[in-house]
């Protein structure tokens, strides 16, 4: 009796699994080690290590671990970030399907790299250049999404709260404000839109979000997609009329990039207009980048040119022109940065990249 009883409960949870999704995934995080790196200055070493002179991405070795489990009903994801010896834990939250492909319960914390559904970056491989993440639904809170299947919209509303491991418990009103909304509606084939309204530039703990004094944006974006093959998209966003004293910070973003196959040609450009220690403070940005896939290997060009309206600021140039190993994703680069303000000190860098992953 006792062994039909295990075999009935084996039997419960395979049919169970069978209708699940589970997966584990580890990867190497865009980690990078610098071969070589060093300096315009008279007598400058050349180091070695796992960061560089200030061009690397990221600046300490990163792994990530992701955990994840859907059913009909309810799932969950874990993403740990492995720094050093150190494992965060950055994503875990538990998901409700309430009403299966129509609306969706989030509760927990979606931090660092957040819950993306309205944030985009440009198309470049590794560089994410972005308007500053807006978008992004991030920190500890609950999320409702309602996306019917098939239908091209999806909208969410996040009720942020702040770390319960910190402040378990706040004020209603101080949480109320951070509450968090975006819409997106698609039309196959033609044109996306999302607009919303969300908080902060950057991750909670990070000094870019103050529960009590969010800062707030509004922000819209249009993606264009008619044509085959093109990527093309524009996004601005307006926020510090809830500072004190109110500010008005506008910054945009337009990216594109045109596979031609093996060719790819990716380019993107910012503007800011920002209020800065009560000065406004003009700046832009411009990120091309062309590669040719040869089957084993990418060779790829990658260069930056930004300046500001300050007096002598200069304009800030990279250039990086790099190969890519295509069965390991290894990206190794030659990444040389200089300004043409006077006295600026010139930096290069021979990185290693690897994002292998499984």
């Amino acid at each position: 009796m006792k062994k039909l009883l295990v075999v009935l409960l084996a039997l419960t949870c395979l049919s169970a699994l069978a209708f699940a999704d589970a997966s584990i995934g580890f990867g190497f995080g865009r980690t990078q080690f610098s071969v070589a790196s060093s300096d315009s200055v008279a007598g400058s070493d050349i180091m070695q290590g796992w960061s560089g002179n200030g061009n690397s991405w990221p600046p300490l070795p990163r792994e990530n671990l992701d955990i994840a489990y859907s059913s009909d009903h309810a799932g969950f994801h874990f993403t740990g970030y492995l720094n050093g010896d150190v494992l965060t834990w950055m994503g875990i939250y538990g998901s409700l399907k309430l009403m299966p492909d129509m609306v969706t319960l989030l509760i927990g914390r979606f931090d660092n790299d957040g819950w993306d559904n309205f944030r985009i970056s440009s198309p470049h491989p590794i560089r994410d250049v972005n308007n500053n993440n807006v978008g992004r639904f991030n920190g500890w809170g609950v999320i409702i999404d309602v996306a019917p299947k098939d239908s091209g919209f999806d909208a969410a509303v996040m009720y942020r709260t702040d770390d319960p491991m910190v402040t378990p418990q706040d004020t209603l009103s101080r949480t109320m404000i951070n509450t968090l909304v975006a819409a997106s509606y698609t039309l196959p084939g033609l044109l996306k839109v999302t607009a919303g309204s969300t908080i902060g530039t950057g991750p909670i703990g990070a000094g870019a979000v103050v529960l009590g004094a969010p800062n707030r944006n509004i922000f819209g974006r249009a993606q264009l997609l008619m044509i085959p093959n093109l990527t093309l998209w524009a996004d601005v966003r307006y926020d510090g009329f809830d500072q004190t004293p109110a500010v008005s910070n506008i910054n945009a973003e337009v990216a594109a990039a045109y596979d031609m196959k093996p060719l790819t040609i990716v380019v993107a450009a910012t503007y800011g207009s920002n209020d800065i220690l009560g000065t406004k403070v003009n700046d832009w940005a411009v990120y091309p980048e062309a590669y040719f896939n040869m089957g084993a290997l990418t060779l790829g060009l990658f260069a930056g040119f930004g300046g500001t309206d300050i007096a002598n600021s200069g304009i800030v140039i990279q250039v990086e022109p790099y190969i890519v190993l295509n069965d390991f994703n290894l990206r190794v680069s030659f990444d040389y940065k200089t300004s043409t303000a006077t006295g600026a000190i010139s930096t290069w860098e021979v990185p290693v990249l690897i994002t292998w992953g499984f």
